[in-house]
């Protein structure tokens, strides 16, 4: 499709389930449109201390109550054990700031790596050794994800992100219930919100929406636009993806039920690894 002509400033956060939950939209976008569209992902930074949570009024087992209630809406593959403590998220969006900066090539597949263990398995995000695996499995070396994290500049860009993200245009003001409030009573995007944007001409999308919400945007911005074919079979899209895909982002992709792309999924030759309550499922490997 050539040169991106939409650019889409992501506001998101690893640990946010909602975002996580997201990922459906996210990939079906990319099938339909692919390059025609650039990304930036901006780190909300949803907690910048270990007390944050409390202060809010939310113990460990609020927000496990939380993210079962959104994996049995949504049907992402996420773990529901209650932690012994609250992660601080900015330690893991410093991470990604660093490597936005220094190997954006790689952003992407290190924030899916961040955001598949911290929402599938029962690790926290704070831990270094979960930002060092993600690192790895994003084709990165973790010292130097470290390296890069730990850099002025980093720190900088990430501040920049975090006031930008407690900025919403009139725009997105005017949806203030798909907006979230800081502990300081300022408004601040959601964990997803996109401004969608082509030149000068901007238009927003606060808070969780279905993929067709940002088809119709990115459509009036870009009419001249064909979008990939809808795919007709799940083998398409595990051919196409970067990484493994839960049931959900399939189902998200195709616009079809999760229970049918669970059904599709069973009856081909997709090879399923259980994680949660559900699976990621990827092309089986031939034998040899």
């Amino acid at each position: 499709m050539g040169d991106a002509l939409v650019h889409i400033d992501a506001y998101g956060d690893p640990a946010c389930p909602w975002d996580f939950s997201a990922e459906g939209a996210r990939l079906r976008l990319r099938w339909r449109y692919g390059d025609a569209l650039s990304w930036r992902h901006t780190m909300v930074g949803l907690s910048s201390t270990p007390d944050e949570y409390a202060r809010r009024g939310f113990a460990p087992g609020d927000l496990a109550r939380g993210r079962t209630y959104i994996r049995d809406r949504f049907g992402m593959p996420i773990d529901t054990t209650p932690a012994e403590r609250f992660a601080v998220t900015v330690v893991a969006c410093r991470a990604v700031v660093g490597v936005r900066q220094r190997a954006p090539e790689h952003v992407d597949a290190f924030l899916r790596a961040l955001r598949v263990a911290g929402l599938s398995t029962p690790v926290e995000l704070d831990d270094p050794e979960t930002i060092a695996a993600a690192a790895r499995t994003a084709g990165l070396d973790d010292d130097d994800v470290a390296r890069w994290a730990a850099e002025p500049q980093t720190d900088q860009e990430l501040a920049h992100d975090i006031a930008d993200a407690r900025n919403p245009s009139p725009a997105a003001l005017a949806m203030r219930e798909r907006l979230a409030t800081t502990l300081d009573g300022i408004w601040r995007y959601t964990c997803p919100s996109y401004r969608i944007s082509r030149g000068e001409l901007t238009l927003e999308a606060p808070g969780f929406q279905p993929a067709r919400v940002y088809e119709v945007i990115i459509a009036n911005l870009a009419p001249e636009l064909d979008p990939r074919p809808e795919p007709q079979h799940v083998e398409e899209v595990l051919a196409w993806a970067p990484y493994p895909l839960a049931t959900a982002e399939i189902a998200g992709i195709m616009e079809i039920d999760v229970a049918i792309a669970g059904q599709r999924l069973a009856d081909s030759a997709a090879h399923a690894t259980p994680v949660a309550n559900d699976a990621y499922w990827s092309i089986a490997a031939p034998v040899s």
